[in-house]
């Protein structure tokens, strides 16, 4: 559809071409916690950076796109490269 990236689920644009994929997504963060109860956070053996919760969401119709536990320094996520099919 012309380079952009759609919602499956409402057909929302999420970004136009040109633009990183869920560049107009929404973030919902929160305690990791909301990731389920078999994600644990702080644990000193395994990490000891603050985590948090990551969510990326279509701003139609709120489905989620993308779920991570992450740093909370860090704030990149995940690049994500979206090619079309070669004639």
């Amino acid at each position: 559809m012309n380079g952009k990236i759609h919602c499956a689920h409402c057909d929302h644009v999420l970004a136009e071409a040109g633009e990183p994929a869920l560049h107009r997504a929404l973030t919902r963060r929160g305690d990791v916690a909301k990731a389920g109860p078999q994600v644990r956070a702080g644990v000193p053996a395994f990490i000891r950076a603050a985590v948090e919760f990551r969510q990326k969401l279509c701003p139609g119709c709120h489905t989620a796109l993308l779920t991570e536990v992450a740093a909370v320094d860090d704030v990149a996520t995940r690049e994500t490269t979206l090619t079309t099919p070669s004639d």
